[in-house]
């Protein structure tokens, strides 16, 4: 079918629009990831704005992995990521498939209760107090333990794990499933771009979450990468952790400012590349969660 002059330029312009708006939010990241590949040197030559590096160095990322304290910090925030997504992946699936559920006695309530905690918050000193008393404060679990369950994640699921063909359950209850052979084997294979997409979504929050660590955490054994990050920024000073001034050759030196971009590149990549595996799922689930129920 041939196109109409005012289709053409509608496209056309829309093209324009898309491609503008893709340079205006990549220009931040490719002038990130330029300033983390220069030298002192050539940062002060060019007076610190530098689109494309002349010569292209990794000294900032190889100063940050030689110290423990970032190497340290890098790990503690991957385990976090992992280890958080998964225990509030468990913990809110489960609470969804049980509220889910139209026979289950008072589900009306547990639905109710679940709202409040979405609308209602406890505030910060409670919250302390209470991973105090539990005694997580300095330990990892401070970061895992006060997020194991995601509210609005439970109404989520709940509302697709309703929309699951009522026949599918009869089947497995015909073969003489239980619940939990009905939720693993039944509901969640079925349930898994939602699963995906809220996967997505607890790992970015995990792996982008500093303020937790800043409030619970004293030992710097257990600071993630964020809040190190956030340090290095808040720092003017930061770079003299890292000892550039000990190199006697200027070209092998580095700037503070390139040791914070380096940071920031290694906070932004990892998610930046799990993102394009899971696209597909997270695109698909986030239309079902919004029209199922």
């Amino acid at each position: 079918m041939k196109q109409s002059w005012g289709e053409r330029s509608y496209q056309w312009i829309s093209y324009a629009i898309v491609g503008l708006l893709s340079v205006a939010s990549l220009y931040p990241l490719f002038y990130v990831l330029s300033l983390s590949l220069v030298s002192e040197q050539e940062w002060i030559q060019r007076n610190g704005f530098i689109f494309i590096p002349f010569h292209p160095t990794l000294i900032a990322y190889e100063r940050l992995f030689s110290g423990s304290t970032f190497t340290n910090a890098l790990w503690v925030s991957i385990i976090r990521t992992v280890v958080g997504t998964l225990s509030v992946l468990t913990m809110t699936t489960i609470a969804a498939y049980v509220v889910s559920r139209r026979e289950l006695v008072g589900r009306k309530l547990f639905v109710f209760l679940i709202l409040v905690t979405i609308l209602f918050h406890s505030g910060l000193i409670p919250g302390y107090l209470v991973v105090k008393e539990l005694g997580l404060l300095d330990t990892l679990g401070a970061l895992i333990i006060p997020m194991l369950v995601d509210s609005w994640s439970v109404l989520v699921l709940m509302q697709f794990f309703r929309g699951v063909p009522r026949e599918m359950e009869e089947a497995a209850e015909v073969d003489g499933v239980g619940d939990w052979t009905r939720m693993t084997k039944v509901i969640l294979p079925m349930s898994k771009p939602s699963l995906v997409a809220i996967g997505l979504f607890i790992a970015v929050s995990h792996w982008n979450s500093w303020f937790d660590a800043f409030i619970y955490l004293n030992s710097p054994d257990w600071m993630p990468l964020q809040l190190i990050m956030r340090n290095m920024f808040a720092n003017a000073n930061v770079g003299a952790d890292f000892n550039p001034s000990l190199v006697n050759n200027p070209a092998e030196r580095v700037s503070t400012e390139s040791l914070k971009m380096a940071v920031a590149v290694i906070g932004t990549i990892p998610i930046l590349l799990v993102y394009p595996f899971l696209q597909k799922h997270f695109t698909k689930g986030m239309y079902l969660g919004a029209v199922k129920g």
